[in-house]
């Protein structure tokens, strides 16, 4: 059973003990914010982000932030209930400013394309082909970083080194390859 801290009685909230536990930066009121909130916390991030494994880990940042900022919560400008979803919403929305989500998204919708290319009926024999040529269109170097990326499954960093390419330059031609044929399509 956990330890009765003197200024917490049986009748305290589980707000007042959060706020009690920050203030006195125990570590006890993380577990209590994980137990009693994390999952409406990860539901308030996944609205913004739409990705489960991408929430997950903005609300690991999110407590770690609350950690950090405990001496920053104010009970007279709102409940520790609304700073948490405050904190975790815009911890959400500054993800989605970053230039990782927004190259995860990119990631995301270029698999579409490669889907296409995996369909075996007669109908998409024909999207096999067209995409195919679409491909065919890029210049060699887009052309090869698509095909090492997207068919040949090789991570950005591995062409990266194979090609003896930098990572940038490598993110930034497939990019614009993608771009290219978003385009087209």
């Amino acid at each position: 059973m956990a330890q009765q801290l003197p200024y917490l009685t049986s009748e305290s909230t589980v707000e007042e003990r959060i706020v009690y536990l920050l203030a006195d930066q125990d570590k006890k009121a993380l577990t209590l914010i994980f137990e009693n909130y994390g999952s409406l916390l990860l539901n308030v991030i996944m609205r913004v982000v739409k990705d489960r494994m991408m929430a997950e880990d903005v609300l690991q940042q999110v407590l770690i932030k609350i950690w950090n900022n405990s001496g920053s919560f104010n009970s007279d400008k709102g409940s520790i209930f609304t700073w948490l979803v405050s904190i975790s919403r815009n911890a959400a929305i500054d993800k989605t400013r970053s230039k990782d989500f927004r190259l995860t998204q990119e990631s995301e919708r270029s698999v579409e394309l490669v889907n296409i290319t995996e369909k075996k009926s007669s109908e998409d024999y024909f999207e096999k082909m067209y995409l195919t040529q679409l491909v065919n269109q890029l210049p060699e170097v887009q052309r090869r970083l698509i095909n090492m990326s997207y068919f040949e499954g090789y991570s950005h960093k591995e062409i990266s080194d194979k090609l003896d390419m930098p990572l940038g330059t490598v993110k930034t031609r497939i990019r614009l390859a993608i771009n290219h044929l978003r385009g087209v399509i």
